[in-house]
């Protein structure tokens, strides 16, 4: 068994690991807007002409949810590509001046995997620089748009930062064995894109039909349900321009209100999760 499994293990069978809460939960927004378009071009370039419908993240979803979760006085992280941060600057201050947690999620929506290895050193710095100019603090979290190279979490290990939330090998977080990293772990299952990412064309790949909001929104239920009974941590990974649409977010809203109702689950962002484990197990 490797040390890195030891560590999920480990994480696994801790006693009461949230104190007097039953459960966590952490509402992530990857803020992807038009660089979603742009990357997916280098499959298919008609998806160029497409970038105007990342719009929506920025101009219509982010205020929406920012309304909507300070209603309930809940703060999210936001994963923000530094491209992004550039391009829709006003976005990123409104959602750190309303409490919300601003992330790394790279510069372009460019897999790791696909640049080499300065470019992605020159890319992860510009981003860093970015948010903090725009908020006044470096990230302390990290999210890969997919796929990591070998120096990927060297990266974010010498930045000083917290936690990395890319991978998807258990429902706890966990201590890294391998760097000083917390790890905070996602699914598919709670990933909007799964469920709603659709063009009429050019189609990804893996897409297939617009899901009705019901049978998404009891699955997440019956997941949050599931895991607040073993005492786990709940991580919705969400896109404003997905999620945003209006039908959606009032979905969304009953969900927290189902998750806020039982009293006994931590809601709050991947930063506050990383320091909370870091000061309780490292």
């Amino acid at each position: 068994m490797s040390d890195e499994l030891f560590a999920r293990v480990d994480s696994n069978h801790k006693p009461d690991p949230w104190g007097e809460y039953c459960a966590a939960a952490t509402f992530t927004f990857d803020l992807d807007a038009n660089e979603l378009w742009r990357a997916a071009a280098a499959l298919d370039p008609e998806f160029a002409r497409l970038d105007y419908r990342g719009d929506y993240g920025p101009e219509v979803g982010v205020p929406r949810l920012v309304e909507l979760f300070e209603k309930y006085d809940v703060n999210c992280t936001f994963f923000v590509p530094g491209k992004v941060a550039e391009e829709w600057p006003e976005a990123v201050k409104f959602l750190h001046e309303h409490g919300h947690e601003i992330a790394h999620h790279g510069y372009t929506h460019v897999s790791p995997r696909e640049m080499s290895a300065e470019r992605e050193a020159t890319e992860f710095r510009r981003t860093i620089e970015v948010v903090e100019d725009l908020t006044g603090e470096p990230p302390v979290g990290y999210r890969t748009v997919g796929g990591m190279r070998d120096q990927t979490l060297d990266l974010v290990e010498d930045a000083g930062m917290l936690y990395d939330a890319s991978w998807q090998d258990t429902d706890m977080p966990y201590l890294r064995e391998d760097r000083d990293l917390v790890e905070i772990p996602n699914d598919y299952l709670l990933d909007d894109f799964v469920y709603w990412g659709f063009n009429m064309g050019p189609t990804f790949e893996f897409q297939s039909g617009i899901s009705p909001h019901g049978p998404v929104f009891d699955t997440w239920e019956a997941e949050f349900d599931g895991i607040r009974e073993r005492g786990r941590l709940f991580v919705l990974t969400m896109h404003p321009q997905i999620v945003g649409r209006a039908s959606r977010v009032d979905a969304l809203e009953s969900l927290l209100q189902r998750m806020l109702s039982t009293g006994d689950t931590w809601v709050t962002t991947c930063a506050e999760l990383a320091r909370y484990w870091r000061d309780r197990y490292d």
